[in-house]
């Protein structure tokens, strides 16, 4: 072989030699890109997360508030029926009271009666 074949042959595996590093960098800023992507992909799926979750803290916040709210009006109405309920008591046993003695003073004046 001629010098000048093996100097084409040396030019041209330069040539490949730069041509496969060009393609090189080049997929290499490709797959750096389809990384940042995903990345940017990743960190907006994160944030819809973080939103979702926070809106769902905030849900169960309010609702557990609800709740609690129900349950300390549940526990009034509780006490104030157990009053009432205490109050219908004490007024059934005055009249009972009240009731008992009358006749008991009837049953003094009937049988005072009869004994005259």
């Amino acid at each position: 072989m001629s010098n000048n074949k093996i100097d084409d042959l040396k030019n041209k595996a330069s040539e490949l030699g730069d041509d496969l590093k060009l393609k090189a960098k080049e997929a290499e800023l490709k797959g750096e890109k389809a990384l940042d992507q995903v990345k940017h992909g990743a960190a907006e799926a994160k944030l819809e997360g973080e939103k979702k979750l926070n809106d769902l803290k905030h849900d169960t916040e309010q609702h557990s508030s609800e709740a609690h709210s129900t349950l300390d009006d549940l526990k009034h109405k509780a006490v104030d029926l157990k009053e009432q309920a205490a109050d219908k008591l004490h007024d059934l046993k005055d009249q009972a009271s009240d009731k008992f003695a009358d006749l008991k003073a009837k049953a003094s004046e009937k049988i005072d009666q009869l004994k005259k």
